[in-house]
């Protein structure tokens, strides 16, 4: 083989922009999708104990069936 014909490897694209956009458009969509299911966990228990509030007889009147 002769020295003067060698092909060296060329350098390798930089894909760290590539990256770095890729892994915050990830990360934002986990965020987001913890942040809706805690949300939903906490509008499903706010409305368990409004409806469990709305039906507790605080004056502890008895009704009659008079």
């Amino acid at each position: 083989m002769d020295p003067r014909n060698r092909q060296y490897p060329t350098e390798v694209e930089n894909y760290t922009n590539a990256f770095l956009v890729s892994f915050g458009v990830i990360i934002f969509m986990v965020l987001f999708a913890i942040w809706a299911v805690l949300g939903l966990i906490f509008a499903g228990l706010f409305s368990a104990i409004a409806d469990r509030l709305m039906t507790i007889d605080f004056k502890g009147r008895r009704a009659s069936n008079r």
